[in-house]
């Protein structure tokens, strides 16, 4: 892969704990870029687990930053951001693997059009089903809908997905993308960067994009750009999540970028509106766990412990 100063593409990778998908995600990226003028940077945030050193070995050309401690994924995404060098700036989680033809695809998603400010990818998971990749605004509705289970019974739904399908053939505008495979013109960057590193571990995505979108940039999910994402396996790297995602830190970064896009009562109404669906959530649980197989029920036990965790975070939260 050559590495150039004036490449067209920085692909940016955070990284903390997460050595064997790290050099999964890099080798990826390598078999993806060829043809392509592509500098590939990571940043290590502070990592424990010799990821450092696996790279300089494997990967000579990668150009390695490293965080003497942890200070978390935006600011090491911010310190990669920075260093990069691209027209185009692609922030990739380390949990993912870019499907061959990908990045040209996204290269030619920006060509084509001038307004289109970021993309997103397809995402996938392992198994090869589609996750979620964008999608409109979270409102009050949406939250209580996450808190309260309701969009994962939703999905459950006969026919549901043939609706509202996660995976498109063609592209399509969204308001806002998944920062596990998010790409930038580097003019969004140098107009709206830094990501807000008052995130704790989400939400840069969703404000990045809702204000890129209010500058009249599009936002697009690029269906050629495709991506494995294992998801959870990063947000294990640092927090105790129970599932694929850590309620904690998601349901206050959600309420933290209500606070800063709609003001403080919204932001007071969707903390309600969360801790309502949360133990909505807890109790029709409690109802229903005699009736459940003993594997569900220890699942059940780690969550609702950290969902009880997130309902103290809310409640903890001065707004």
């Amino acid at each position: 892969m050559p590495v150039t100063s004036s490449a067209s593409l920085s692909v940016i990778v955070p990284t903390r704990d997460t050595s064997d998908l790290t050099m999964r995600c890099l080798a990826a990226v390598v078999r993806a870029a060829d043809g392509l003028r592509c500098e590939l940077v990571l940043v290590d945030d502070g990592s424990c687990d010799g990821t450092s050193d696996r790279v300089r070995a494997s990967f000579p050309d990668v150009r390695l930053l490293r965080h003497d401690a942890a200070l978390g994924f935006t600011a090491a995404a911010n310190t990669g951001l920075r260093a990069a060098s691209g027209s185009i700036l692609l922030l990739l989680n380390s949990d993912t693997e870019v499907q061959l033809d990908g990045l040209g695809a996204l290269m030619d998603a920006f060509e084509r059009d001038p307004q289109l400010g970021i993309a997103g990818a397809q995402l996938f998971n392992s198994d090869g089903s589609a996750q979620w990749s964008g999608g409109r605004v979270p409102d009050c509705l949406w939250l209580f809908a996450e808190a309260s289970g309701g969009v994962r019974q939703l999905a459950r739904l006969p026919g549901y997905r043939r609706v509202r399908p996660l995976a498109r053939a063609t592209d399509r505008d969204v308001a806002w993308v998944s920062g596990a495979a998010l790409a930038m013109r580097q003019t969004i960057w140098q107009r709206m960067g830094p990501l807000d590193e008052s995130f704790r571990l989400y939400g840069q995505d969703l404000d990045l994009c809702t204000r890129a979108g209010e500058a009249a940039w599009k936002i697009r999910v690029v269906s050629g750009f495709a991506v494995l994402h294992h998801q959870g396996a990063t947000v294990a790297s640092v927090t105790r999540a129970a599932g694929r995602y850590d309620a904690e830190y998601l349901w206050t970064d959600l309420v933290r970028w209500s606070a800063k896009t709609r003001g403080v009562p919204y932001a007071r109404r969707a903390a309600l509106v969360l801790s309502i669906g949360a133990r909505i959530r807890l109790l029709a649980r409690w109802l229903i766990t005699p009736t459940v197989a003993g594997e569900h029920r220890a699942r059940w036990s780690d969550q609702n412990r950290e969902i009880r965790a997130a309902l103290g975070a809310l409640r903890a939260s001065r707004l």
